[in-house]
């Protein structure tokens, strides 16, 4: 009897980081050498300025919250500390996201570009308000045990397929 394709979860995070590892380096070859380099703080240059929401999205948002969702789906025992790391890299996820978008505006600002114009802006901004709103209506509730509002369990096992698919 077959078991069908099975893969374990150690192969596909070893692979997984080594793609994080070279989606880092190839990004950080991309802004430093081909883009001029990354600056917060720099008025002269708002292309440096711009080029953080390159790195904070890609390495912050997208592969530290793949990074989260790894190592709660790995670990053989869902226990409190888990939970906690699962947490944390979520927000460092969050933050990073937050501070690509300021990027964005403050580039846009000091070239004197209108903000939010693309679809791609709009889809950006939309993904990381739901991303904040799932943080705080089911991640948080589900790492403290006892829910936000004392919700009882039926109502999470409602609420978070419909907003973990966004």
């Amino acid at each position: 009897m077959g078991r069908g394709f099975q893969v374990r979860a150690a192969s596909i995070t070893i692979v997984a980081h080594l793609l994080f590892i070279a989606i880092t380096t190839l990004l950080l070859v991309w802004l430093l050498h081909f883009r001029e380099g990354v600056a917060f703080f720099s008025s002269s240059n708002p292309t440096k300025i711009f080029n953080l929401h390159p790195l904070l999205m890609v390495i912050g948002f997208i592969l530290v919250g793949g990074e989260a969702i790894m190592i709660y789906k790995s670990a053989a025992k869902k226990s409190r500390s888990v939970k906690v790391v699962h947490l944390l890299l979520h927000l460092v996820a969050m933050v990073a996201g937050v501070l690509g978008i300021t990027a964005v505006f403050k580039s846009k600002k000091e070239v004197g570009l209108p903000d939010m114009y693309t679809l791609h802006s709009w889809l950006g901004m939309s993904a990381i308000c739901l991303f904040g709103l799932q943080k705080c209506l089911l991640e948080l509730p589900f790492c403290h045990g006892t829910g936000l509002w004392a919700w009882p369990y039926s109502f999470l096992q409602l609420a978070q397929p419909r907003l973990v698919c966004f």
